[in-house]
């Protein structure tokens, strides 16, 4: 095994169960908690290597926060070298409620003991924490959160996840189980970052999942939703340094003064 992954296994501190699904999910809810999903790099224009080295070095060690492409890389990677029968899956997002949306989020299919599973641990702040069955309107009840899974009618490996705990219906997204290579998730990953159009070059998205609580930065405003409590607490984003407190505080992310100001400068300008 290789030592980032080794290094990153560490930090997860998960003990390894005699119940694969339990541990997996352990790793799952324990890599939410502690590595935000970020679109702050891209912003920034910083280069993002998938290739692992640089991948585990950037997100896991450095702590600069990363998307899909990243956080569910690191994942399968992980998993296949802890021998698992892993491959990745793209995934059609629905937020705009577009059918025709490019394929531009990347999880990980999980077959074992016969069962095949998707699991995501780079979608933000609407990310599931759980694994997902591949069954026909399997139901996830979370802290707060419930999602379905519904196989789509007219094609039966097609899938699409739905979120239930909002005012109406929303499909996060809808996948198949197509053949997928990383070349192909290369190509959906440099679109995603270089893309004049693609959302992360135009929005700072940073998300932070807990057990009993989610975290949102989306470009100049914090959200945080308490479980327990079931309140919300909205916060507008007014200076460089409640930016930088908030990022470093409550979403874990690893930013200096001056990306900060960058990335305040610049959405203050877009938003004006």
């Amino acid at each position: 095994m290789p030592p980032y992954i080794k290094h990153y296994l560490a930090l997860l501190n998960v003990k390894k169960t005699a119940s694969d699904l339990d541990y997996i999910s352990q790793l799952q809810q324990a890599h939410l908690m502690h590595f935000c999903f970020s679109s702050a790099n891209v912003l920034l224009k910083k280069p993002l290597s998938l290739e692992p080295e640089a991948l585990f070095e950037r997100v896991i060690t450095e702590r600069t926060g990363g998307y899909c492409f990243e956080h569910n890389k690191i994942f399968y990677l992980t998993l296949k070298a802890l021998g698992y029968q892993v491959r990745p899956i793209l995934a059609r997002v629905m937020l705009n409620g577009d059918p025709l949306n490019g394929l531009s989020h990347r999880l990980t299919l999980l077959t074992l003991a016969g069962q095949q599973y998707a699991i995501d641990v780079g979608f933000g702040v609407d990310c599931p924490r759980s694994l997902i069955e591949l069954t026909d309107n399997h139901f996830i009840s979370e802290q707060g959160f419930a999602y379905q899974l519904k196989k789509e009618p007219d094609n039966s490996d097609g899938f699409r996840l739905l979120q239930l705990n909002t005012a109406a219906e929303k499909t996060l997204y809808r996948f198949d189980l197509r053949e997928v290579t990383e070349a192909d998730c290369d190509i959906a990953h440099f679109y995603s970052h270089q893309h004049p159009d693609a959302t992360f070059v135009n929005h700072l998205v940073i998300a932070r999942i807990e057990v009993h609580q989610r975290h949102l930065i989306r470009n100049l405003h914090y959200s945080q939703i308490n479980h327990q409590t079931g309140e919300r607490h909205e916060l507008p984003i007014e200076s460089v340094a409640q930016l930088l407190s908030v990022c470093t505080s409550q979403l874990m992310l690893n930013i200096d003064q001056k990306a900060a100001e960058h990335l305040f400068e610049y959405l203050k300008m877009k938003i004006s």
